[in-house]
């Protein structure tokens, strides 16, 4: 990438104050272009196609058309719950691996006009589009490079296709009124697929294979400002993972093929281009819509942790929206990502250093004063002396103020400059450092950290090196209420219970006597031990006010599973180790468990858990239990398949017995899988 000029408002600002030169640019900087796409920060993926309909993530490339039939296909809700939750914009899948398209493309019949939808007349892709346009969001596309339907795939007729297909969606499609700001080429290239009926393995070489470069000639002919994720001339960078986090040390900068995939998380320092980060993420486990992850849509604090992990880390989020069979975004997940939204928008509500004075241990003066951090113009910026890579912003309240976040901003246009700061506040006659255990090392676009609630007559932060003078726009203060949902209540193999809250600043109380917890039942600060039976309860509290208390979390705890065991069962014993995600399955065409209790109890019932994992393969719907050879229980587990949750059974009567045998007798996903358990506890009398 070469050297772009200075960006017009910096060339401005060393026109208007002459006298006070601003700081020279570090590079490699950001294309204008690239400024403005970071500053859209937050926007939206939807998966939607052949795969949905056939309950897969990869589609083969052999699903017949036919089958793609939404039966309330509304896309225009797509959008409004988009933009209701402030994303600035949408990408869809126009063409995944599978090779259907979504479009009446005249260059296949392995697309949505050979599908009942619409008697093949429907357009996905021009309805999504239209109604981008209509609601004032920008557009983005999808365009899978792979292709396991094509014939010719691996041959030189497949890239022609390739370039067809995105010169017929960009010229053809984005007409008038389109604003483009991004194309999504997908790293996955080459492999298993049907192509065309051959059915078998191709393998190529993306980067050359491709021709990249003419791709992304045709896509900036018509829009040079559209960002390009992916291939070999990219103008943004995979951050490195599908879990929705970037690292705390985030550098913009990126040299192609130098760096190993793991580092993608946090960039180089060094890299010879500005590549920023874009964190890509699906509100469910997967991509495309399962009805068997239902009950996984990401917990609220989970996606707000997933903001501060990517747009508070000088990221981008690309937030993923899985579209139903009916053609709409589920309810669950519209309303979770507007309640999302609103957190956020309360959470970063009221700036508190807006009124604070504010004094610089260093600055070039001119126009590049301290007061320039919290003047509300992104444009204007405090700048230290030439050479000057250490400097401290002093901000003083009008009175004590509490506060647990601060955000800080680099002026980007001239470079990613900071390599570490520190954060302090001043109460009671000395400084402290806030509580965080955020690592405070690069600022970049946006840097947001997250700390223990402090009140502080003055608050300082301390930029302790540079890649050259500090060029600071802005810096934010907040005091964001706690979120208080339930607490999560977990036991370990070894009987350690830990307590978790969705927000690190609320306070966390317990009882383990059965007794409802209150603020002023024991503070939760480490996990504690609970060897066997008993309740334990939590409620999370709010610092900053004191009778703001979230419900009651409950988990009834029985004889610890540590002792369990299965004579000869290699990996059983992760049906015990109080690990969800973590399962045992039974051996191929072994449909039974014989589980020894380490001693002989008196059982009322038992639990299982199917597998929690993403795919959740092995799920038991019939069950028998067996008990000094005599069947104590069986029964269906209901609903199991679309709500994979934890199953509680109880015996029509009390049992004593050391053993007990576990029969799957019928499995969600039909007799050729495996059965899974990923835990399986029982009840005492």
């Amino acid at each position: 990438m070469k050297r772009f000029l200075l960006p017009m408002a910096a060339a401005f600002a060393i026109q208007s104050y002459a006298q006070v030169k601003a700081p020279a640019p570090i590079y490699p900087i950001p294309t204008p272009a690239q400024v403005a796409w970071q500053k859209m920060e937050q926007y939206a993926f939807v998966h939607f196609g052949l795969n949905t309909f056939n309950d897969l993530e990869w589609g083969f490339g052999d699903t017949p058309a036919a089958t793609f039939n939404p039966t309330h296909l509304d896309v225009e809700q797509w959008i409004r719950t988009v933009k209701a939750a402030g994303l600035k914009g949408i990408i869809i899948t126009a063409k995944h691996h599978d090779g259907f398209c979504l479009w009446q493309s005249k260059y296949t019949d392995y697309s949505v006009k050979n599908a009942p939808w619409k008697d093949g007349k429907g357009d996905m892709v021009r309805e999504m589009i239209e109604a981008c346009k209509k609601h004032g969001l920008k557009v983005g596309l999808y365009l899978s490079p792979w292709d396991r339907n094509h014939a010719q795939y691996g041959k030189e007729e497949y890239v022609t296709y390739f370039r067809n297909q995105i010169d017929e969606l960009i010229n053809q499609y984005c007409n008038d009124g389109t604003e483009l700001f991004e194309y999504w080429f997908d790293g996955a290239n080459g492999g298993d697929g049907y192509y065309g009926g051959a059915r078998e393995r191709r393998n190529i070489n993306p980067g050359e294979y491709y021709q990249y470069e003419k791709c992304g000639d045709i896509i900036h002919e018509r829009f040079p400002d559209a960002m390009i994720f992916g291939g070999t001339s990219p103008t943004i960078r995979w951050i490195g993972n599908e879990s929705g986090w970037a690292g705390e040390t985030n550098w913009a900068m990126w040299t192609n093929g130098l760096g190993e995939s793991k580092q993608l998380q946090w960039g180089m320092e060094e890299g010879r281009d500005w590549l920023p980060g874009e964190v890509d993420v699906s509100i469910r486990p997967g991509w495309f819509y399962h009805e068997r992850e239902d009950h996984q849509l990401k917990s609220l604090s989970k996606l707000i942790d997933i903001y501060y992990q990517s747009v508070g880390r000088n990221a981008n989020l690309l937030l993923n929206f899985t579209v139903s069979l009916r053609g709409t975004i589920p309810a669950a997940d519209s309303a979770r990502i507007i309640e999302w939204r609103k957190t956020i928008d309360e959470q970063l509500k009221t700036n508190l250093l807006k009124d604070a004075k504010v004094e610089a241990s260093n600055s070039r003066g001119g126009n590049f004063k301290a007061t320039k951090v919290n003047d509300d113009n992104w444009d204007s910026y405090w700048a230290t002396q030439e050479g000057v890579v250490k400097g401290e912003l002093n901000f003083t309240f009008k009175k004590p103020t509490e506060l647990n976040r601060i955000l800080l901003q680099e002026y980007i246009p001239l470079g990613q400059r900071v390599k570490a700061f520190s954060v302090d506040y001043f109460a009671n006659g000395e400084w402290r450092a806030v509580p965080t255990t955020d690592t405070m090392s690069t600022i970049g676009y946006k840097r947001i950290i997250r700390f223990k609630n402090v009140t502080a007559e003055r608050i300082r932060v301390n930029f302790l090196d540079a890649r050259g003078a500090l060029a600071i726009n802005n810096i934010e203060a907040f005091c964001a209420p706690a979120l208080l949902v339930e607490p999560t209540i977990t036991r370990d193999a070894n009987g350690k219970v830990s307590i978790k809250g969705a927000d690190e600043t609320a306070n966390l109380y317990y009882t383990t006597d059965g007794s409802e917890p209150t603020i002023n039942s024991t503070p939760y600060t480490a996990e504690f031990a609970l060897n066997g039976k008993g309740t334990v309860k939590a409620l999370a509290q709010d610092p900053a006010a004191r009778e703001r208390v979230s419900s009651t979390a409950v988990k009834n705890f029985d004889i610890l599973a540590s002792a369990f065991s299965v004579k000869g069962a290699e990996g059983s014993a992760k049906m015990f180790d109080g690990n969800t995600m973590t399962s045992y399955e039974l051996p191929k065409g072994k449909s039974e468990v014989t589980i020894d209790l380490g001693g002989e109890y008196d059982l009322v019932g038992f639990s299982y858990l199917p597998n929690q994992s993403r795919w959740g393969g092995g799920v038991i719907t019939h069950y028998e239990i067996w008990a000094n050879g005599k069947r104590v229980a069986q029964g269906e587990f209901s609903n199991i398949k679309a709500n994979p949750i934890e199953q509680t059974i109880m015996f029509d009567a009390p049992v004593s017995s050391s053993q007990l045998k576990f029969v799957a007798k019928a499995l969600a996903q039909g007799s050729g899988e495996r059965a899974s358990i990923a835990e399986f506890g029982v009840i005492t009398k």
